[in-house]
Order: structure tokens, then C-alpha cells, then sequence
């Protein structure tokens, strides 16, 4: 029921010039002159000022691929702090806005359940402390987890470990420890490189693993029997002795540390061919080629066939590759535009909480609680490639 009646938003981004040619709704507005205002709250200066920009270029791009006449933005920048955030949001709604896209990050929406005539559609993730006039549209936790969950369930993996930094991602780890995921055990590492490896090795028993190996080559060394001695020739390329026990890891961490942890291991003599490892808040990062320890990692992300097709749409109008998750501000665009567009040419948030959900180019998602919740995918890393395998 959901493949029928799920509203695409594809259809007002890629389609556009003839819906609204043809659109009643639209010659209408149009005719009244009627005018969509989207406010746009972004980082557009000081460190994140580049991920800022590729966000806004995404926006830009929705636009022309919608209609430049009736509908305009206003950019601010919200600096990357609540402050700044709040005073520009305050401006926006002075000017008779009342829907923005942005801000870009959590630590940025502090202030704004005092800014009670705007609905924010925020490319965070984070799904905790969300004002009531935030919509919280980033690829969320809980969202990855459902398609884990489902992925698990198909390859019967039943002791999962759950590995995260001792500093770090504490509340991601209290929601995934609280979810339906059944975990074998939860395993806090040190940030320390160094002792990220002493820490595998313990958990891994790779000192026992090996001292069993040493301990079967000098037993089979002293027999002349012949299935001994093709035993033997097997061992003596072996590093270690024994199974683990448990058959999945889930990484709760990223860049060089998940590759640290990964790399650990690996030189704790576990194969991705024994254990199945997960990681979260990926996306398609093709430096993961370069790494051994990295093949066969699998991690949750949105469609890749529309990310492409997205990448290729934006480096042919800025001749530039997009940030990733610029796609998602493309998307929010659709989706402000459906809503103002059936309905009459007023935006109404209530139409963000349709419960047959709407497809983007990142793919389908419904949004209840003030939380977009995506259907996404499994991909695993291998021969340089992204596969899907879900």
C-alpha cells in the first residue's frame, strides 16, 4: 500500500516545467501572484562556510529545477552557533516567513522553540531535544537501526558486539542499546590508537588464540600420522587458533578511529569472512577502497543510484563535487513546495505529517514526532566498489 500512495516529490524537482504548466493549483498562484518564501539558515562563513555553500548551491538547484518565478529564498547565515541562529531566525519570521530550511547542525537550535511562527526543517540527525517547531531531517539513528534490524534478521546473525569510544556517542549508544537490536555484548574503548589495539586484542583473546595455535603445531610435530601432518601444514599459516564469540560487530565510530578499530581487528587475526562488521552515520566515502581492514564493512545509507544522479546534475551546474548530504537540502526543497503547492499556495506544516510519507531523491521517508524517518539500504564495501546487499 505504501509503494501506492507514498508522494513523490521526485515528481515537482524532476518533472517541473510541465507540472506547472499544467498544474490548476499552480496557474493559479501564479495568477495571484501568490509567492513562496523559504528562509535558509546556514552556516555561510567561518569553518563550516564550505559545507555551508554546498548546501545552499543544492537549494539553488532545486529551485531551477522547480521555478525560479515563484518562489524565493533568503539566505542567512546562522554562523554555526544558537546565537546567531536565533537572531537570524528572528529576522526571517519579522519578514513574514514561517518555513526554513536549516539549521545545519544540533548545537544550533537551542533558541529557536522561542521563534514560534517558523517551522525549521534542520538537516541534523539528531534525534533527542528537538524544539517543537524542528523538524529533525538528517539520516537519524533510529532510522539506520530499522534497516540493520531487517538485514540481521536476513542473514541470521544472533551475537552481535556493540563497540563504541568510551567519550563519545553516548546518547546514539544509549538509543541503539534500547532499541530491538539484541546485543551480544557493549565494549567501550580508549581514543587512544594504541590502546584501541591492546583492547581488541583482549576482547578478541588473541594472546590465548595464539598460545592454542603454538600449543596444536608442537603436538602435531611429534606425529608421523599423515592427516597430522596436512593439519599441520594448515596451522603453520595460520596466526591464531579459535573462534570468537561472536559471529557481528557494530562500530559506533568514524574516519581514521573506526579504521584504528578496524585495523585491530585485523591484526587480532579476525576476518570480515568470520565476523560481519557495521558501522553508523556513513556515507559513501571512497577512501574506504584504500583500506584492507575496511572490505566487507557494511553500514546504512540512503539510495546510491539517486546520489549519483544527484552528483552528476550538481557538477554540471558548478563544475564542483557537492558535500553528500546537500542532497538532503535538494529534497527539503521538493518538500516545502509540495506542501505550499496543494494547498493552495500556503504553507501549512501540517502537511509535512502525512502519514503515507513522501519519496525524495534520497529516498522514501515519513515524518511523525518531528523526526523524518527513512527507508534506507545495507551496503558493504568491497573491491572498490559500494554494493548493495539488503
Amino acid at each position: 500500500m505504501k509503494k501506492i500512495f507514498t508522494i513523490s516529490i521526485l515528481t515537482y524537482l524532476l518533472f517541473t516545467i510541465n507540472s506547472i504548466a499544467t498544474s490548476e493549483n499552480s496557474k493559479k498562484n501564479l495568477q495571484k501572484g501568490k509567492i513562496l518564501k523559504i528562509g535558509v539558515l546556514l552556516p555561510l562563513s567561518g569553518e563550516f562556510q564550505n559545507v555551508g555553500e554546498s548546501f545552499l548551491k543544492a537549494i539553488q538547484l532545486a529551485l531551477n529545477d522547480i521555478s525560479k518565478e515563484n518562489i524565493i529564498i533568503y539566505p542567512r547565515d546562522s554562523k554555526a552557533n544558537s546565537l546567531n541562529a536565533f537572531l537570524s531566525a528572528k529576522e526571517l519570521e519579522d519578514m513574514g516567513i514561517n518555513v526554513v530550511i536549516g539549521p545545519l547542525f544540533f548545537e544550533s537550535l537551542e533558541r529557536l522553540n522561542e521563534v514560534n511562527n517558523i517551522t525549521f526543517i534542520s538537516l541534523t540527525n539528531k534525534t533527542q531535544k528537538i524544539p517543537k517547531n524542528v523538524i529533525s531531517f538528517g539520516i537519524n539513528i533510529k532510522s539506520q537501526i530499522e534497516a540493520l534490524k531487517k538485514y540481521f534478521k536476513k542473514i541470521e546473525v544472533t551475537r552481535t558486539l556493540l563497540l563504541s569510544p568510551k567519550t563519545q556517542f553516548i546518547n546514539q549508544t544509549e538509543i541503539i542499546e534500547n532499541s530491538e537490536l539484541k546485543f551480544y555484548r557493549a565494549f567501550f574503548y580508549d581514543t587512544s590508537p594504541k590502546k584501541i589495539t591492546n583492547e581488541i586484542e583482549k576482547l578478541t583473546k588473541y594472546k590465548e588464540r595464539k598460545k592454542d595455535l603454538q600449543r596444536r603445531i608442537k603436538i602435531l610435530e611429534k606425529s608421523d600420522l599423515y592427516k597430522d601432518k596436512q593439519e599441520l601444514k594448515k596451522l603453520e599459516q595460520m596466526h591464531t587458533l579459535g573462534k570468537v564469540s561472536f559471529d557481528s560487530a557494530l562500530v559506533v565510530d568514524f574516519g581514521e578511529r573506526l579504521k584504528s578499530v578496524l585495523t585491530s581487528f585485523m591484526f587480532s587475526d579476525i576476518s570480515s569472512k568470520e565476523v560481519n562488521f557495521f558501522t553508523l552515520n556513513q556515507w559513501f566515502d571512497e577512501t574506504f577502497f584504500n583500506e584492507n581492514a575496511l572490505q566487507n564493512l557494511h553500514f546504512p545509507a540512503i539510495d546510491l543510484k539517486n546520489l549519483k544522479k544527484f552528483r552528476k546534475k550538481y557538477l554540471k551546474e558548478y563544475k564542483e563535487e557537492p558535500n553528500q548530504v546537500s542532497i538532503l537540502a535538494y529534497d527539503a526543497v521538493g518538500l516545502i513546495y509540495y506542501c505550499w503547492k496543494n494547498n493552495d499556495g500556503q504553507f501549512n506544516y501540517n502537511q509535512l505529517y502525512n502519514k503515507n510519507g513522501f519519496k525524495g531523491l534520497h529516498g522514501k521517508f515519513v515524518i511523525s514526532n518531528n523526526l523524518s524517518s527513512q527507508q534506507l539500504q545495507v551496503y558493504k564495501v568491497s573491491k572498490k566498489k559500494f554494493i548493495k546487499v539488503n
